[in-house]
Order: structure tokens, then C-alpha cells, then sequence
């Protein structure tokens, strides 16, 4: 993936953290991992139950991104299809520890690049 568009990525997650509040916020940790999916639906289909299987808070959905509320973390989960190659998640965390938001970022970042879509086309 290109820094132009991990920079926009990360640009348009932050504009989109609408319920956390930024200027409360001192540190944010982002991660990019592969999926097991070429389909970038897919993986916001994952990214969705993530946040159901992890009890993410204040959850919300629409076609770029997937977040919510984990343990007082606010995470964002977007996903950028490339063709016939894995689809990447780019998980991003908000909280006022950036300890706190690498592990919770990390743990979300491992539990979406571990599912494994065995019922439906991926």
C-alpha cells in the first residue's frame, strides 16, 4: 500500500472519529493487516463481527469503516480491497495511554486477520 494512501486512510479515520473526543485523546495507534478475503465487503463484514464478538460499544457501520467502543478505547476498522490480492484492515485506536490503545488495537488487529470465511464466497 502506498504512504499516499495509508496517509489518507489515516486522515479520513481521524476526521471520521466523531465520538471520541480528539482533544481528550493522547494517543492514537493504527495497524494494517492482511485478511482472508480479496473483497473489501467482506472484510468490513468481518470488521463487523469483530466489534459484535470483542462487545464493542456505541457501535456504528457505513461503507468505509466499522467502529466503536472497547474497554473506554474508541476503534475504527477500514478495509482497502487490492484486486485479486488479501484485502487489508487498517485497525485504528483512540485513548488517552498509548499503551492502551496498542493493545487494544493489536488484539483487534489479530482477531479480524484470524477469521476465515468458510460459508459464502469471499
Amino acid at each position: 500500500m502506498s504512504h499516499t494512501l495509508t496517509r489518507a486512510i489515516l486522515v479520513a479515520a481521524v476526521c471520521s472519529l466523531g465520538s471520541a473526543s480528539l482533544a481528550k485523546a493522547d494517543a492514537l495507534f493504527f495497524e494494517k493487516v492482511a485478511v482472508k478475503t480479496n473483497s473489501e465487503a467482506t472484510c468490513l463484514r468481518f470488521a463487523g463481527d469483530v466489534a459484535r464478538n470483542e462487545n464493542f460499544q456505541n457501535v456504528h457501520k457505513n461503507q468505509a469503516e466499522v467502529a466503536g467502543v472497547k474497554g473506554g478505547v474508541y476503534v475504527s476498522i477500514t478495509c482497502v480491497g487490492r484486486g485479486q490480492q488479501e484485502a487489508i484492515a487498517v485497525v485504528m485506536a483512540v485513548a488517552p495511554n498509548f499503551g492502551v490503545a496498542q493493545q487494544t488495537g493489536r488484539l483487534v488487529a489479530d482477531k479480524i486477520s484470524r477469521i476465515t470465511c468458510i460459508d459464502s464466497p469471499c
